[in-house]
């Protein structure tokens, strides 16, 4: 990696931290919110969901204008509208005003989590893109790692609301700084091309891409179920309190970031596309075994702790794998790309807690995990049959 990249993927990533920053940050905040605005949990719980849901809607825009516009001239603008949210959320006397700025928010920062990976794949060879992939997904999936830490901390010492406040001044010097070191990297030379549902379509027509699109739905819905429903399991099979439940997620977020990690050397030895096919097969099994834990009434303290090391450690190996094969296999509409997995695999984040809930209420909790373990399966056997990597040796 040279100097000057590593400054620019220094900035993308950091931008992109934000996204999943601003989802959690507020987290242990949530009963003095809805104090605060005098709402339900319902409503409280809407403005992390819609959050979400805008991230997704959000990436079917931002990646065609990427592609046709740039990637600088769409991140320095999405920065500044984020930060508007954030100030909007900061000074809002009513719960609708709040979760406008929300949905504001959310627009801003969508541009950071599609630019940075389109970035990553117009400035890197392809030999070089899974170790950058590795940095990007290290630097985001902390995120969620810091939110609650540092919004207990604001809510402790100060008042809930200054968040937001945060918020507002990191995505002003997200814009500072890749304002002075992001130069334009939509490929010179290249005709922008108008992007219509055609275009949608040759995307998701291509066999590699509509696997990795599968495989990234269904595993943002598993890992969100997981955020959702572990902390149910907890208190109905260990009594565990709510503080010391936080200590459970520590495996999950270690096993990612070693994942990740592990991920870049092993493919010095194998090819990506086997890589993600064997770690995707993996998170299937260890799903189900988790399952078969509840279900036959083994599950431990111990066991839980290693399932979730295994499922963290297998999901940090495949997600940066992901995002390199997706860049390799569109020169001209990276970013189109990118905005169609992240719009499945925002979908899936938003879908898995509620039909968990669903299934959840008609079967029982086990049964979630079950069908979380078959989808995750077939969503294995699509890139067992489908996915191949143009840059693969």
């Amino acid at each position: 990696m040279s100097v000057s990249n590593k400054t620019v993927l220094v900035g993308v990533a950091s931008a992109a931290f934000l996204g999943p920053f601003s989802q959690t940050v507020y987290a242990p905040s949530l009963p003095e919110l809805g104090t605060f605005f005098q709402v339900n949990t319902v409503m409280v719980n809407l403005t992390i969901s819609l959050f979400t849901a805008i991230l997704a809607l959000s990436n079917f825009v931002v990646g065609p204008m990427a592609d046709r516009w740039g990637r600088r001239a769409i991140l320095l603008p999405g920065l500044i509208v984020f930060s508007l949210g954030s100030l909007l959320c900061l000074f809002a006397a009513s719960y609708w005003v709040f979760l406008a700025g929300r949905v504001v928010q959310a627009m801003g920062i969508s541009t950071a989590l599609l630019v940075a990976p389109t970035v990553i794949g117009d400035i890197y060879p392809p030999q070089e893109r899974p170790a950058a992939m590795g940095v990007f997904q290290t630097v985001t999936f902390l995120g969620p790692v810091f939110g609650p830490v540092v919004g207990g901390l604001i809510a402790a010492y100060l008042h809930w609301q200054w968040a937001f406040a945060l918020l507002a001044a990191a995505g002003i010097a997200a814009w500072l700084y890749n304002r002075s070191r992001l130069a334009e990297t939509l490929p010179q030379g290249v005709v922008p091309v108008r992007i219509t549902l055609q275009t949608f379509r040759r995307i998701l027509a291509n066999r590699s891409a509509f696997s990795i699109i599968v495989l990234g739905f269904s595993q943002f819905f598993g890992y969100y179920v997981f955020l959702v429903f572990l902390p149910t399991l907890l208190t109905a099979l260990f009594s565990q309190s709510a503080p010391s439940e936080g200590f459970f997620f520590v495996p999950l977020t270690a096993g990612i970031l070693a994942g990740i990690s592990l991920g870049g050397r092993w493919q010095k030895h194998w090819s990506r596309a086997r890589i993600v096919g064997a770690s995707s097969f993996g998170i299937g099994l260890n799903v189900l075994l988790f399952w078969l834990a509840l279900s036959a009434n083994l599950m431990a303290i111990p066991l839980l702790l290693a399932f979730l090391l295994v499922y963290g450690l297998l999901l940090g190996c495949s997600l940066p794998v992901q995002s390199t094969i997706l860049v390799n296999l569109f020169q001209h509409e990276k970013a189109t790309a990118v905005g169609t997995y992240n719009f499945f695999r925002f979908t899936g984040a938003a879908i898995g807690p509620i039909a968990g809930g669903i299934i959840s209420l008609a079967y029982g909790i086990n049964a979630v995990f079950l069908t979380l373990g078959i989808l995750l399966l077939v969503a294995a056997w699509v890139v067992r049959q489908n996915l191949s990597d143009p840059f693969d040796a």
